[in-house]
């Protein structure tokens, strides 16, 4: 017989604080719905701050990091993370993940409808965009060059971090997700699919409440058990950012009646973004979980976006549509479809530099929490 093994109360008492947490990125079961299409098209999926000048990374951005990032200790109700700050000088950094998305898609839809003898037959739109030029290497450097512009971020912030070599006994009993250099762990979650990476020598590890970006279940408790061991140990505020870079922003009308739609439209439009960002937050006497707001985006030009195929069912819906009428039938067509695959074709070279001005703004926001909130 097969025996469910039983979550800790702690670990139920935590989970379910993050599951009432409509906010935190850990409670989605999806991609962020893409933003309808309208005059303010070229804006990102979630608002983000205005852009500048490439990023210095190893600086802290001229941005408010409470207008960013938002936490609580011990779930929805516990106290903000900012209350906790200034007890502890030390951070320790146990764990870095970026992930790179390589493939989006976006899909708007007007349902057909019937009211008062007007019948209209819908319409649907999607928008499929791919990222070609840019290797596994790539985005290891710039996972590497990321975490060490944080270290150094969270050090001009005014705090003291945990060096590496006091990381090695809490990294050695970690749970790890096998990966390699030649072949980097993927994962398909809802339209995106995404590759992650960890430092080098830092091994990619997750939690049991990171589940759609990870290869960790509800009942896989151990690596979390231990942050909160080690916080202690450390006597220092234990983070473990989880960032998801994109190369293009979707767009879409979203789901609309044919009463009051007739067209649905989507669109991708190239630019680097970070609309995601997540970590967990522990103290030695408390834990919480902290995410991003609101986003930040690059205006580092990296590549080009083409339309390498499309198709859509004018030509068979029109014949349809006029047999349809010699019947009597109205829409005997359905609805118009249309699909769109485009490929941003970037420059390697170009989207190491505009994937770290993004990671740079996104990290130093992060850190500016620190220096906002001093230790005492």
């Amino acid at each position: 017989m097969l025996v469910t093994p039983p979550i800790a109360p702690r670990a139920l008492a935590w989970t379910i604080a993050i599951t009432m947490s409509c906010a935190s990125a850990w409670s989605q079961t999806a991609p962020p719905t893409p933003t309808p299409l309208d005059a303010s098209a070229t804006q990102s999926a979630v608002a983000t701050s205005a852009p500048s000048a490439p990023s210095t990374a190893t600086g802290l951005p001229e941005l408010d990091p409470d207008a960013h990032f938002k936490g609580k200790m011990g779930g929805t109700f516990g106290k903000n993370v900012t209350e906790i700050l200034p007890a502890y000088k030390r951070v320790a950094v146990a764990g870095f993940r970026v992930a790179f998305v390589t493939k989006d898609s976006a899909t708007a839809q007007v349902r057909a409808s019937s009211f008062l003898g007007r019948d209209t037959s819908g319409a649907r739109m999607t928008v499929n965009a791919a990222l070609e030029g840019v290797d596994a290497a790539t985005l290891q450097a710039v996972t590497d060059k990321a975490y060490a512009n944080f270290l150094e971020q969270l050090r001009l912030a005014g705090r003291e971090v945990v060096p590496q070599e006091e990381l090695k006994e809490f990294l050695s009993g970690v749970q790890a997700t096998p990966t390699s250099t030649d072949k980097p762990f993927t994962k398909e979650f809802g339209a995106q699919t995404l590759q992650l990476f960890a430092p080098t020598g830092m091994p990619l590890w997750f939690i049991h409440i990171e589940g759609p970006w990870s290869d960790r279940g509800a009942f896989d408790l151990g690596n979390w058990r231990r942050l909160g061991e080690y916080s202690k140990k450390y006597d220092a505020i234990v983070v473990t950012p989880l960032i998801l870079v994109n190369f293009v922003s979707m767009q879409s009308s979203g789901n609309q009646s044919g009463l009051i739609a007739r067209t649905a439209e989507a669109d991708a439009i190239p630019g680097m973004t970070i609309n995601t960002f997540m970590s967990l937050y522990n103290s030695p006497v408390d834990e919480g979980g902290v995410q991003m707001t609101k986003g930040v985006r690059s205006d580092v030009v990296f590549g080009s976006m083409k339309e390498v195929a499309a198709e859509d069912n004018k030509a068979v819906k029109g014949i349809f549509d006029i047999l349809g009428k010699a019947a009597g039938l109205a829409n005997a067509g359905g609805a118009n479809r249309s699909t769109s695959n485009r490929v941003m074709q970037a420059n390697s070279s170009d989207y190491r530099v505009a994937s770290l001005d993004a990671l740079g703004r996104a990290t130093g926001t992060f850190a500016k929490l620190f220096e906002k909130y001093p230790s005492k």
